[in-house]
């Protein structure tokens, strides 16, 4: 049974190539561009796997992330959340910790590492 993968994040790019390489290992992928179509799709699906930007247009990553920690659906609020960014340096590790992020991806994103860090939380 494939893996369901929510990727959030306003990069045509990055949606894109993430989709294809996910795709090629079986998980099944969703995306979206704008922070405001997330928690939607949170509540009307299971994910194995969120990998969320931070700096979303709509509500940003780290707003989702904390929604999605509060949800009343225990299995829900514990998927495991990947932050991609660009900007993670006016955060520390503690900040992602303390919100419950899981792992972070710096852009430009490895994909090696994206697998690797999806494959993590899905096996």
């Amino acid at each position: 049974m494939s893996k369901n993968i929510l990727i959030a994040d306003d990069s045509s790019v990055i949606q894109t190539l993430t989709k294809k390489i996910l795709i090629t290992l079986d998980y099944e992928v969703t995306g979206v561009k704008n922070g405001n179509k997330v928690m939607p799709l949170i509540e009307k699906n299971d994910y194995d796997v969120i990998l969320m930007d931070i700096n979303l247009p709509g509500i940003d990553g780290i707003s989702l992330t904390k929604q999605i920690r509060e949800l009343s659906d225990k299995k829900k609020a514990a998927t495991p959340v990947i932050a991609i960014s660009g900007n993670y340096k006016n955060y520390s590790e503690e900040d992602f910790l303390a919100i419950g992020i899981k792992d972070l991806l710096v852009k430009p994103l490895n994909y090696d590492d994206l697998v690797e860090a999806v494959k993590k939380y899905t096996t």
